[in-house]
């Protein structure tokens, strides 16, 4: 099987443990043992490859970060996980972007990028995609996060234009939100990034409406298919919905409890994915991934995603 290509954001992630902190504050002596903030391997696009090679599908990851001490850390840890760096480029005049995901005493995570613009996970070049790519690929999964700065902006368009043509499947995650739709440029990247999907996805509440540009969910998906995508509209705790072919299917989620919410988006991603080269159907594919994603948040961690037989032991338990 040719690899999948994932082309995104790498980062080192600082968890802090806000919900923690307030109730040692307030006296609660077990809350410090909470309390460690130290740095991790993180990244959207990066979380999803590594969720897709822990189902035993090859991967490959392109994206820039710093040539120092926290670009080593996630270099090691996408190599741990098997994925292919060949693509990943080390900047040595930029450090690597770091990400502050503040935990509420839901598990839910408000990010803070540092920097907040012209971060290295925005300095994708159109060199680091070699020319034969569609003939040594078999899926793109790309982000609308690389869609707000250049040059990674204009080398991931020329990317998925690049696989469109060749017929080699792109899945789109949104992954953006409502105040980033101010700039004009990245509303018109996004349009033009759906248009170029074979796949989309993205949150129920605010990504597939704001694409969209309609306030229900469901129109809003319904939408989105108009161009021939797949969409699929995730709602947390909720699940999942399908849009594909003019049919639309709900797939309910997984009762778990929530230890940590980073990362389900991506684990899920991930886990569609491999199903679909693995040869699932698509509500088959979707059902694989609603359990990653519930394996996902019931484990500490954005890179919580399940090996194939963590996955097979989920699934036997919760039949």
């Amino acid at each position: 099987m040719k690899p999948v290509l994932c082309l995104g954001d790498v980062c080192a992630d600082l968890i802090i443990p806000y919900a923690a902190a307030l109730k040692a504050k307030a006296g609660d002596l077990d809350s410090y043992l909470d309390l460690d903030v130290h740095p991790v391997e993180g990244g959207s696009v990066a979380n999803t490859a590594c969720a897709i090679a822990r189902l035993n599908v090859p991967v490959m990851f392109c994206g820039t970060c710093g040539l120092d001490a926290y670009g080593n850390m996630l270099k090691e840890g996408l190599e741990r996980e098997g994925v292919d760096t060949t693509l990943l480029r080390m900047e040595p005049d930029k450090p690597t972007q770091l990400v502050l995901l503040v935990l509420n005493e839901q598990g839910d995570r408000t990010a803070f990028a540092c920097p907040a613009h012209f971060g290295s996970q925005h300095s994708i070049l159109p060199g680091q995609i070699p020319d034969d790519i569609t003939d040594r690929i078999s899926w793109l999964h790309v982000s609308g996060m690389m869609l707000r700065e250049e040059p990674a902006a204009s080398t991931q368009m020329t990317l998925m234009r690049k696989c469109k043509d060749a017929k080699i499947p792109v899945s789109f995650d949104v992954n953006v939100r409502i105040e980033a739709m101010q700039d004009p440029l990245f509303r018109e990247n996004l349009i033009r990034a759906r248009e170029l999907a074979d796949v989309i996805l993205g949150s129920a509440i605010d990504e597939i409406p704001m694409l969209a540009e309609e306030r229900d969910a469901q129109i809003a998906a319904a939408k989105l298919t108009e161009s021939g995508a797949t969409v699929i509209s995730r709602n947390g705790d909720q699940g999942a919905d399908l849009y594909e072919n003019g049919t639309h299917t709900h797939a309910p989620a997984f009762p778990v409890t929530v230890v940590d919410t980073v990362g389900a988006g991506d684990t899920f991603d991930g886990a569609f994915i491999a199903a679909k080269l693995l040869g699932f159907s698509t509500q088959d594919a979707v059902f694989e991934a609603n359990a990653a994603a519930a394996f996902c948040v019931a484990h500490r961690s954005g890179r919580a995603a399940p090996t194939r037989a963590q996955l097979d032991a989920f699934l036997s338990e919760m039949m």
